[in-house]
């Protein structure tokens, strides 16, 4: 079925009709009418594809903004419990501390500026021996999971 078509009279600069005989040569067409109909079906395609891409972009940004919000929230809930594991065992241990002096009848201590005990050296360096070997088994990890998936 062929569309009805309507005379239209449009004046146009030396640029805008050496451009439609462009297109009548490139697309083998033959009336100036069917140029600019071509030109405005082209145009109209391609406005819907950037509209489609603008919608795809935008639906992509979206999706990637909750995937990592969602890892960010599961990073920070490990932490939040980490911290909240050490924050209890820190109380436990102020109570336990408390509850020895009471019962030693200690009135003062010597803070660890004064004088550093070798006990308080010996732990120190087992929790810093701890804290690297823990950190280097997760460095492993993430190193042999990262080979996986690569």
């Amino acid at each position: 079925m062929k569309e009805e078509k309507k005379q239209f009279r449009v004046s146009l600069n030396e640029d805008a009709i050496d451009y439609i005989e462009e297109i009548k040569r490139e697309q083998n067409i033959g009336f100036n009418g069917d140029a600019v109909a071509f030109l405005i079906k082209d145009h109209q395609r391609l406005r819907r594809e950037q509209w489609s891409l603008n919608h795809i972009s935008k639906s992509v940004m979206t999706i990637l903004t909750d995937s990592i919000n969602q890892n960010i929230r599961e990073e920070l809930k490990r932490v939040r419990l980490g911290t909240n594991n050490t924050d209890r065992n820190t109380q436990i241990l102020i109570e336990l501390f408390n509850g020895l002096i009471y019962h030693q009848d200690i009135p003062d201590i010597i803070t660890t500026e004064d004088i550093k005990m070798a006990a308080i050296k010996t732990a120190e360096n087992i929790v810093q021996e701890r804290i690297e070997n823990k950190r280097q088994r997760k460095i492993d990890w993430e190193e042999k999971y990262q080979k996986k998936e690569g």
